[in-house]
């Protein structure tokens, strides 16, 4: 049976990759333009997978015929996972719901303290989804975004809580390459990547120690996205100092490049989540078996969620 890994490495070497990984980031960018606030809260790493700790546990609820999600229930699946301070969670849960990200639940006699993804929130989720599926598609040719489109909600309700899982367990998605988790530590920050990569020119080559990019200036770079020039200047500052990307001539008067090995990170960690949602899409069409072995194992929507691995 493959590994997440396995899988990622075929997608590594499948011809265009990084035209898909392209692509991938220019819709990433669709998205934040759509739904600005919503994008930004979700931008880096910590909140990224919380928010899929969240949803996975709406999605158990939904299955169990009694959707909604408690600010208790919330900090009590992350404590295990080390993925932040209760403290942090809270303020989390706090801003997410005053933002409008997530609503009450309607009552129907419940605890009147849950809360459901709003429909916009839910509709970003679907469209995460169906970048990945089109890229896959786009590497080996097939249907999966067709499949989607025909049956959204029985896809949603079971993808999500699998990807979560495998996210949640994955060392390298934990723990990001060192440049790209440069971006991925700040607020922001993966919206700003994501701008870089899209920015690359049509006919850039893998192969290219440093690629251009269409950025000339920070102003240039933060266009359309909700980031000071001072935040996005320190973070490039610091990529620069670790000779992920720099400027082909005077800083601010020429164009930036990307060096081979930020191109290679982040290429590799769409590759994993697209690993990792193909082997999830798999089993919720009814593949026999999944493809690749599990990161954790599934939860039941009464379990605790499991510990990843150390």
């Amino acid at each position: 049976m493959k590994t997440t890994e396995d899988r990622a490495s075929e997608l590594l070497a499948a011809s265009g990759f990084d035209r898909v990984a392209r692509r991938l980031a220019g819709g990433f960018l669709a998205v934040h333009e759509a739904v600005p606030r919503l994008a930004s809260l979700f931008s880096t790493q910590q909140r990224w997978l919380m928010s899929h700790v969240a949803l996975a546990r709406h999605f158990y609820a939904v299955r169990s015929g009694r959707p909604g999600l408690s600010r208790r229930e919330f900090l009590e699946d992350l404590q295990p996972l080390g993925l932040a301070s209760r403290n942090t969670a809270a303020a989390f849960f706090d801003e997410v719901l005053h933002y409008g990200i997530v609503q009450p639940a309607p009552a129907g006699g419940r605890a009147p303290d849950l809360v459901v993804p709003a429909p916009a929130t839910l509709s970003a989720l679907m469209e995460w989804f169906a970048l990945h599926l089109d890229a896959l598609d786009r590497v080996d040719g097939g249907s999966r975004l067709a499949q989607l489109r025909r049956t959204p909600e029985h896809m949603l309700v079971t993808m999500q809580p699998l990807v979560a899982a495998s996210l949640i367990g994955n060392p390298t998605i934990r723990r990001p390459p060192q440049s790209y988790a440069i971006f991925a530590s700040i607020d922001d920050g993966g919206s700003l990547m994501d701008r870089l990569i899209a920015g690359l020119d049509a006919d850039a080559s893998q192969h290219e120690a440093r690629a251009l990019t269409n950025v000339t200036s920070i102003s240039a770079l933060v266009q359309r996205l909700d980031l000071s020039r001072t935040h996005a200047g320190r973070t490039i500052a610091a990529a620069a100092a670790m000779g992920a990307l720099g400027w082909d001539g005077t800083p601010g008067r020429s164009r930036l490049w990307l060096s081979q090995a930020f191109r290679n990170e982040y290429a590799l960690m769409q590759a994993m989540k697209l690993a990792i949602i193909d082997d999830a899409f798999g089993v919720t069409v009814g593949r026999d078996e999944p493809m690749m072995e599990a990161d954790i194992p599934e939860r039941t929507a009464d379990d605790a969620w499991a510990s990843p691995p150390h």
